[in-house]
């Protein structure tokens, strides 16, 4: 999965098939290092083929997989 820096604490997963808006995730670089390869990034790509989304599919920073 593609994760692009946009900030310091601002991540975002492009979209990518299905997705109807990109994935944004608010975390710190040392977070996002320890999230890379977690299913909860799955999760927020997830939510972004959902119908009725609207602008993006976001992620706070207490992000956790189940």
């Amino acid at each position: 999965m593609e994760v692009r820096k946009i900030d310091n604490c601002r991540f975002e997963i492009p979209q990518t098939g299905g997705m109807r808006v990109p994935g944004i995730v608010f975390a710190s670089p040392k977070m996002m290092n320890a999230l890379l390869g977690d299913p909860s990034l799955e999760q927020v790509q997830n939510v972004a083929h959902l119908p009725g989304i609207v602008r993006a599919s976001l992620a706070m920073p207490d992000i956790h997989w189940g």
